[in-house]
């Protein structure tokens, strides 16, 4: 058989068994075997494929994560300005309401026998003043100034007394105060409610603006100084899934909080579809700083080990391990303080570089 049909490990196994004698040809046994592993191993020197990509400039933010607390944009518990029965309630929980809508009416029976007694004092007041006027009129010397004075007075005071009790009596018809949802109800038609008592026992419902939410954030004491309106957020929500919603800050108190040492700050979220709910909890990105035109690289293109970061830099065909600083971190870059100039190439991903001082081929990095 022909050693051409043997593979390279058995062809030097049949060579060496052939000269085994010792004889001359044992030297050209050695040439072969030379050719043979020529032939089986590839050139190490071959350049190896590599993607890269290149150092570029561009705008990039410092954001920090906080926890934040979705609340109504307005939100009031109303509360009987007249002592009563609950005649009606008109709403329950998770109704939507409008401005000016009739809620519940309470029922004032003393009041309303006032008010009648009053509209006749205020009639009888109506018609002595009317009198003395005509009196007046005809005969100024059979009536005195202060007797038609004091008339008067007695009905100024009378429709005073009137116009007190139908103040009242409309306290008796709770409206919504602005456009919202119901989101408590503490009472029901029967119960006794008295005139506004502090610490719930006058509450009959509470109403919430939803139409635009609330977050508000406690920013640190240490990241308050760069708080202002406008700056980018955003915002992740429990149970929201999808990107997260890009909005601005809206408002901050303006002060520290003397028992957390924060800032709150607020950012206004409109919710047409009422998706948001008050509540929620809520996963805050705020950017406080932006550097802008300035170096960075994807964030893979980095190594980061305990000595520091490092990037591969492809110099004339070379793989070279290449110490960098690095400052702010956003939506995929890293920005590059030291070590790398614009336009330079580095091998991306990082952990895809070989060893340093490998020759490389290099290609676009997607």
């Amino acid at each position: 058989m022909s050693l051409d049909s043997y593979s390279p490990p058995l062809r030097l196994r049949a060579l060496k068994s052939r000269y085994s004698d010792g004889s001359p040809h044992w030297s050209l046994l050695l040439i072969a075997c030379i050719g043979v592993v020529s032939a089986a191993v590839p050139s190490l020197t071959e350049p190896l494929n590599v993607a890269s990509t290149q150092v570029g400039r561009g705008d990039i933010t410092r954001f920090i994560a906080l926890p934040g607390t979705l609340r109504a944009n307005q939100q009031v518990t109303l509360q009987a300005r007249v002592a009563g029965f609950v005649k009606s309630i008109a709403v329950d929980r998770g109704d939507p309401v409008q401005a000016g809508q009739l809620l519940a009416e309470i029922e004032v029976t003393e009041r309303l026998a006032e008010q009648t007694q009053q509209k006749v004092v205020v009639r009888v007041a109506e018609a002595e003043s009317r009198r003395l006027e005509a009196a007046y009129q005809k005969a100024p010397d059979l009536v005195t100034p202060q007797s038609l004075d004091a008339a008067r007075g007695r009905l100024d005071m009378a429709r005073a007394e009137l116009e007190k009790t139908e103040m009242i009596l409309g306290y008796a018809n709770l409206t919504a105060p602005f456009s919202g949802i119901v989101t408590a109800r503490f009472a029901d038609p029967g119960a006794f409610l008295p005139a506004g008592v502090a610490g719930g026992a006058s509450a009959l419902l509470t109403l919430a603006d939803t139409h635009i939410l609330r977050a508000q954030v406690p920013v640190p004491e240490l990241e308050a100084v760069l708080v202002r309106n406008g700056l980018p957020v955003k915002i992740r929500l429990e149970g929201i899934a999808g990107d997260p919603i890009n909005a601005k800050i809206s408002r901050s108190a303006g002060a520290i909080d003397e028992l957390t040492r924060t800032l709150s700050v607020e950012i206004d979220l409109p919710n047409p579809s009422n998706l948001l709910r008050p509540g929620m909890s809520a996963a805050v990105r705020l950017g406080l700083e932006t550097h802008t035109r300035t170096l960075q690289l994807p964030i893979d293109s980095i190594a980061v080990e305990k000595s520091g970061s490092f990037v591969f830099r492809i110099v004339e065909g070379l793989c070279k391990k290449v110490a960098v600083k690095t400052g702010f971190q956003d939506a995929g870059f890293t920005e590059i303080l030291m070590g790398l100039e614009e336009g330079m190439r580095v091998i991306s991903p990082a952990k895809s570089a070989p060893p340093n001082g490998t020759p490389v081929r290099t290609q676009e990095s997607q």
